[in-house]
């Protein structure tokens, strides 16, 4: 069987399954008993029928130098960087690990991961690692970040990226947003003091004041400060009448943002607001309020339509009097008619047997 080695290849002949020489670059030949196996020459050494061991034995036996191969024996709790002719190109775990010096100068540097935090590699090259031997940590801006190793708090964090060791010390985060957040509550059910079942849409604003002691007492703040909110409205709107409720809703947002403030008082963080968004009555009693509230709209229509009557009344009273007490504006009257009558009759003949009030009168078919 013909086997072809490039020259970016290393063979490695074995005959009856046991290791005998290296072949560079060419054609051979193998056999049942003399068989080839291809290593490229840029990547570790790694064969199939010989162990790394076997084979650095044999080039110093053959060669009688150690020159022709490079290699780093990494220990348990430690990581070697490699790179060829000064460039980063991975990362090795334990185990002994050799590569072939004609693909470039191999260089190892040896970290124990026995403290998780990488502080003395570059980020750009710990970002290459991948996840199988680093934990990437991004915090971004107002947020901060909690680190727990076996669970136990051991850094904490401000805005920026972190890289840590994923070795035998379990690693895990908990991070914490520094913003104002909004806390909703809906549908919350609740039996005021006059015995109406409503259900209350409420929310409240708030905002973290120390995350590395709230870490230690409260790790979930947002169901806590939900529960805390859901007793706080119970408790005070249960006190309410329904009426009393829907009346004073701005008010009652804040004196539940002053109960609010009271029952949060040691969890490291602050209330800002509080609001009752939606009060949703049951079916019947939504219908009552609607009837009532038409009952009092038409009341107040009715009341406004009487007014607006009196007052054209006492306009007209007050006409007739300055009429009848000024000849002249009776006059003008008398002209104004004409000029309306004029703009819908086509012809209007008159004489001077009777005022023109009585004719007038006649023409439409009433009387002075």
């Amino acid at each position: 069987m013909k086997v072809i080695i490039n020259s970016n290849q290393k063979g490695l002949l074995f005959k009856n399954g046991v290791l005998q020489d290296f072949l560079g670059a060419g054609k051979y030949r193998s056999n049942r008993s003399k068989t080839i196996e291809v290593l490229p020459l840029d990547e570790e050494i790694c064969s199939k029928n010989a162990t790394v061991s076997q084979i650095l034995t044999k080039v110093v036996d053959r060669y009688k130098s150690d020159d022709l191969t490079s290699e780093v024996t990494v220990k348990n709790g430690e990581v070697a960087l490699h790179y060829i002719d000064g460039v980063f190109v991975g990362a090795l775990t334990a185990g002994l690990h050799a590569f072939w010096s004609e693909a470039g100068k191999h260089e190892f540097k040896v970290f124990s991961t026995a403290d998780p935090k990488i502080t003395d590699i570059p980020a750009n090259i710990s970002a290459q690692l991948g996840a199988g031997l680093v934990i990437d940590i991004n915090v971004p801006a107002e947020c901060r970040t909690v680190v727990y190793y076996d669970g136990k708090p051991a850094e904490y964090l401000e805005p920026g990226r972190y890289f840590y060791w994923n070795s035998a010390v379990k690693v895990t985060t908990a991070s914490y947003s520094m913003r104002v957040q909004q806390l909703d509550i809906s549908g919350q059910e609740i039996l005021t003091k006059d015995r109406v079942g409503v259900r209350v849409n409420f929310a409240a604003n708030w905002k973290i004041t120390d995350y590395k002691k709230l870490s230690e007492t409260y790790p979930n703040i947002a169901g806590t400060l939900y529960t805390e909110a859901q007793l706080a409205l119970r408790d005070y709107l249960g006190g309410k009448t329904m009426d009393e409720m829907l009346s004073d809703r701005e008010n009652i947002g804040n004196e539940i943002l002053d109960l609010l403030k009271k029952r949060t008082a040691d969890m490291y963080v602050e209330i800002l607001s509080t609001g009752i968004k939606d009060v949703i009555l049951p079916g019947e009693i939504s219908a009552i309020m609607n009837s009532v509230l038409a009952a009092e709209k038409r009341a107040q229509a009715n009341v406004i339509t009487r007014r607006e009557e009196v007052a054209s009344t006492r306009s007209l009273l007050n006409t007739a009097k300055l009429m009848d007490e000024n000849a002249t504006l009776r006059r003008l009257k008398e002209l104004e008619y004409i000029e309306k009558i004029c703009e819908n009759v086509g012809e209007i003949t008159v004489d001077a047997r009777s005022s023109i009030l009585t004719q007038l009168a006649e023409i439409v078919g009433g009387e002075k």
